[in-house]
């Protein structure tokens, strides 16, 4: 007898990218071993507080000489999984480069709901600005990084703060309506038709003319090219330019992040250093 496997909801097949690609948690385990590795060579500052909450804490790595400015990093996880210690091994081609890695964490869903994180990157992207001389970073050189769920935050950042000179989204989340038709993230962040519009960047404005850069990978499933293709529409004033990444998806993408050549982080410090000119 022939058994027909139950088709995915529409909502999931365009943006549960964990069932589209199974092998995920090997992925995510050489993230984490990637990273370990990273914090046990480099110097580096570990679970500093950015603000009272035991979630609000970042770790520091630092570049051989004084940095050039500071990158913060905001790993992804719709929101609800996942943790800065998955996250370190952002930190070498840009500390190669002369630049301080602020990696970060927040707390997580359904524990808290989504405003709390954006209010927590808020918090975390202001105390960076009004620190850096504690690492001899210069003034007005704070950049923000987010993969998946960690670009929807530091877009949020351009819409919310000036203190944020620049922002690369990497497989970002823009546009958060979709996302009330995808019962495995509404059921840990609680959105409603009531609280995302607030919470979409591609429904706001930037604050400043900040430049923002994005990158998605060609394999990614198709609910997130939706939101790039909203995002490159709505703030095409800011829109510095697009990394596309052949051959990779929602998750191997960030190795265009991770490695010295790699197309993002390549893109990214072309943007951060035409802040020195």
């Amino acid at each position: 007898m022939t058994t027909h496997a139950t088709p995915l909801p529409e909502g999931e097949r365009l943006y549960n990218a964990r069932l589209a690609v199974p092998h995920y948690p090997a992925i995510f385990e050489g993230w984490a071993r990637a990273a370990a590795a990273v914090r046990d060579s480099a110097p580096c500052r570990l679970d500093m507080a950015y603000g009272p909450h035991p979630m609000e804490r970042l770790d520091l790595f630092l570049p051989a000489g004084r940095p050039r400015g500071t990158l913060m990093y905001i790993h992804g996880g719709y929101w609800r999984s996942l943790d800065k210690s998955d996250a370190s091994h952002v930190a070498p081609p840009f500390t190669a480069a002369g630049y301080a890695v602020a990696v970060v964490n927040y707390a997580l869903c359904p524990a808290v709901d989504v405003e709390t994180i954006v209010a927590q990157a808020r918090g975390a992207a202001r105390w960076l600005a009004a620190h850096h001389a504690d690492w001899e970073a210069p003034a007005g050189r704070l950049f923000a990084c987010g993969h998946s769920a960690g670009g929807h935050l530091a877009a949020m950042l351009l819409a919310t703060e000036r203190c944020v000179a620049a922002a690369v989204c990497v497989s970002a989340l823009y546009d958060l309506r979709p996302l009330l038709q995808v019962a495995s993230v509404v059921e840990a962040t609680r959105f409603t038709s009531l609280n995302v519009p607030a919470l979409s960047p591609a429904l706001r404005q930037p604050l400043t003319t900040a430049p923002l850069l994005t990158a998605l990978g060609d394999n990614e499933n198709q609910g997130f090219h939706t939101q790039f293709d909203a995002i490159r529409e709505s703030w095409r004033h800011v829109h510095a330019g697009h990394v596309a990444c052949p051959g990779l998806d929602h998750f191997t993408i960030l190795e265009a992040l991770t490695q010295p050549d790699g197309a993002i982080a390549v893109a990214a410090l072309r943007l951060m250093q035409s802040f020195e000119r």
